[in-house]
């Protein structure tokens, strides 16, 4: 095994007993402090196969604090290269499964990569909220988080440093564009569902290059697909105005230098869905959008007639960085 056993049983009696509830846009604490294991440092990763692993929460330390994610890792033979997904839950749903949790686990053991469901801090008030957005110099905990779940990976497994991705749903998706935006100097893709961007963020350096694909329902009634919006006052602080999907999805275009843009609409399964597509884009990324007539804020199973997560995944695998 590549992490600590001591507190297993604890660990699994903990995660039976989560609660189970739907995203929302409020940000409660979290009814408990998670504990969780300790990976194993392994001399040369890439010498060594690994073993399967599911749910396992996992502990490190980030600038003196204890962060928490739940690791499900392929069993892989020796030398085999693992990209990494970074999944991050949307607002108050720490506690949570991450949507198609289950399939995605399945789809990273027959496609040997790592799922890193990462965690929340619990004591954040309403105000800051689960992730924090439109990162100035003195916000930049959760970026420093993920890239700390990579270097620590990076210990254990034989990672994929070209092949680092994210993935977000609601207040979760809003932090996709954190990755995107600060972070694209490692990671090579993302993809989320139901979020959005400041119209005018803090900083968005593109220094390295950025795959972005992002699903939005049409009749959200959470975060607007048509019109900006503001933050409720009092509530996350600092973030400014939010961009409206069809801006969002401008923006990365013009921010990649893409050339051509292909729009096309049709119906499945009673929905119409607008599929937009941006090509020739610097570092041959693509900037796609799934524009859902009759969804909402739920995430949504199929896309276009592919189940949702492996429409993801088949996005992000095909960039790197």
């Amino acid at each position: 095994m590549m992490f600590n056993s001591r507190k297993a049983f604890l660990m699994i009696c903990l995660l039976l007993t989560l609660p189970l509830s739907g995203c929302t846009s409020s940000t409660p604490s979290q009814s408990q402090t998670l504990e969780g294991e300790t990976l194993v440092e392994i001399q040369n990763p890439c010498t060594n196969p690994s073993e399967a692993i599911s749910q396992s929460l996992i502990s490190i330390m980030v600038n003196g604090d204890e962060r928490v994610f739940r690791l499900t890792a392929p069993d892989s033979e020796a030398g085999t290269r693992l990209p990494v997904v970074l999944a991050f839950h949307g607002g108050g749903d720490a506690e949570e499964d991450f949507p198609q949790q289950t399939q995605f686990d399945q789809l990273a053991e027959s496609e040997d990569f790592i799922m890193a469901y990462v965690v929340a801090e619990s004591d954040r008030t309403p105000a800051e909220g689960d992730w924090f957005l439109n990162t100035a110099a003195t916000s930049q905990d959760d970026n420093e988080f993920s890239e700390a779940i990579v270097d620590e990976l990076s210990k254990a497994y034989c990672v994929d440093q070209n092949r680092l991705y994210a993935v977000g749903y609601s207040l979760g998706s809003m932090f996709t564009y954190e990755i995107a935006c600060q972070l694209n100097h490692r990671f090579a893709a993302v993809t989320s569902f139901a979020g959005t961007m400041p119209v005018n963020p803090e900083s968005c350096d593109l220094v390295g290059k950025m795959a972005v694909m992002h699903i939005h329902g049409k009749l959200d009634y959470i975060i607007d697909y048509d019109e900006d919006w503001d933050w409720k006052d009092g509530e996350h602080v600092g973030v400014g105005t939010m961009s409206n999907i069809p801006g969002l999805i401008d923006y990365w275009a013009q921010l990649s230098d893409c050339e051509n843009e292909n729009t096309h609409s049709h119906l499945f399964g009673g929905d119409d869905v607008e599929h937009i597509v941006h090509t020739d884009c610097r570092g041959d990324v693509r900037i796609e959008h799934y524009g859902m007539e009759a969804q909402e804020h739920t995430w949504p199973g199929q896309v276009d007639g592919t189940d949702t997560y492996r429409l993801m995944w088949e996005f992000l695998t095909d960039f790197t960085n």
